[in-house]
């Protein structure tokens, strides 16, 4: 599935890792706004090891 979709993207913009959440971000833990727009500060400060483990 990961070919199928980079086929479509620039090389610069082709996705090399995922890694998948153990839980769905939630409103009440600041993580999304009311309007579910991801509040990426909040973001980075909870999962900072899987964000840091990517790049390596």
């Amino acid at each position: 599935m990961q070919a199928r979709g980079n086929a479509q993207l620039a090389q610069v913009a082709q996705i090399r890792k995922f890694c998948l959440l153990t839980k769905e971000l939630d409103h009440d833990d600041g993580e999304v706004t009311a309007t579910m727009k991801v509040r990426r500060a909040s973001i980075y400060q909870a999962y900072a090891p899987e964000i840091e483990a990517m790049y390596r």
